[in-house]
C-alpha cells in the first residue's frame, strides 16, 4: 500500500523521461484511477490506497501511450469530450476553426452545416451549442468513430440536432446548396514519420495521401460540386502553396489563417 503522496512520487519518476509535466500528468492518472478530483488527491495525500491498477496506467503512459486514451478524456473548447483510440485527440489549432465557422456563419439564419471526417463529434458539438439555429450533419468514414461522436452529442443533449452520416467523403449526402463545408481532414503525407505518441492514433485520421494534400483537394472538389457557399478547413503548415495552386484551376482563392505557433494552419473559401 502507498498513500497519495508517496504513489504520485513513484509515478513523477516513473513517467519523467517521457513528458515534459510529469508530476501534472501523474496526478491527472491518479484522479482519474480513483475517480476523484485534483483537491482531492491534495486535501489526502496521506490516505494510503490500493496502488496497482494506478501503475498499470502509468506504464501505459510510460509507453508514451497519450493521457487522453489512458484516461479517455480530452478538452476542447472549454469542455470535456470522450475519446478513445478509435478516434483523433482534439488539438488545441481545431478551435481556431470553429472560431472561423463561427465567423463566418454569423448572420446566416438557421445555417446548414456539413462536417466531413467528425471523429469524435468535437467540432459538429461546439458549433451545435454556439450556434443554436444551425442544422448539422456530421460525416464519417470510421463507424467506431461515429459511436464516440453519437456518445459526445449525447453528453451534451445535442444528439437531436446533429444528423451522423457513415460515409466516405459525402458519398451517402446528397444534398447541395448548403451554407458550410468544414473538416479537419487527414493531411500528413503517407511516407512522413511522427512521433510516437501518434501511432496510438487512427491513421485513416492522420494520413492524407502521397502528397498529404489529396483529402483536402478531395473536399474542395466536393465544396465546388455541391456548390456550397463556404469552405473551412484545417490543412499542414506546408500545404498553403499546394492548396493556392489548386484553387487557380477554379478561379478560387483563400483566406489562409495562423495557429497560435504562428503556422499556416487553415483557409476558409467564400463564394
Amino acid at each position: 500500500m502507498y498513500s497519495v503522496k508517496e504513489a504520485l512520487t513513484k509515478a513523477t519518476q516513473q513517467i519523467k523521461g517521457i513528458s515534459d509535466i510529469p508530476n501534472k500528468e501523474a496526478r491527472i492518472l491518479l484522479a482519474s484511477y480513483l475517480k476523484k478530483d485534483q483537491l482531492w488527491l491534495i486535501t489526502h495525500d496521506g490516505e494510503e490506497i490500493v496502488e496497482e491498477g494506478y501503475f498499470k496506467l502509468i506504464e501505459r503512459r510510460f509507453n508514451n501511450e497519450p493521457i487522453e486514451y489512458i484516461t479517455n478524456s480530452a478538452s476542447f473548447y472549454g469542455r470535456d469530450f470522450y475519446v478513445d483510440s478509435n478516434v483523433l485527440i482534439p488539438r488545441p489549432e481545431t478551435e481556431i476553426l470553429v472560431d472561423e465557422v463561427i465567423s463566418t456563419c454569423k448572420g446566416i439564419k438557421r445555417p446548414t452545416i456539413v462536417e466531413i471526417g467528425t471523429g469524435s463529434g468535437i467540432i459538429s458539438i461546439v458549433l451545435a451549442l454556439l450556434i443554436p439555429d444551425a442544422i448539422i450533419t456530421a460525416i464519417d468514414i470510421s463507424k467506431e468513430a461515429l459511436k464516440v461522436a453519437q456518445k459526445n452529442a449525447e453528453k451534451y443533449e445535442v444528439d437531436d440536432r446533429i444528423e451522423f452520416i457513415h460515409s466516405d467523403l459525402c458519398e451517402n449526402y446528397k444534398k447541395k446548396n448548403f451554407d458550410m463545408l468544414v473538416s479537419n481532414p487527414p493531411y500528413i503525407a503517407n511516407d512522413e514519420s511522427l512521433h510516437i505518441g501518434l501511432s496510438y492514433e487512427p491513421s485513416m485520421a492522420l494520413y492524407g495521401g502521397k502528397e498529404g494534400d489529396e483529402i483536402l483537394k478531395n473536399i474542395i472538389n466536393i465544396f465546388i460540386e455541391k456548390n456550397v457557399k463556404n469552405l473551412a478547413c484545417e490543412m499542414g503548415y506546408d500545404q498553403k502553396d499546394a492548396i493556392t495552386n489548386y484553387l487557380k484551376d477554379f478561379n478560387l482563392k483563400a483566406n489562409f489563417y495562423k495557429d497560435l505557433a504562428r503556422l499556416d494552419r487553415g483557409f476558409v473559401i467564400n463564394k
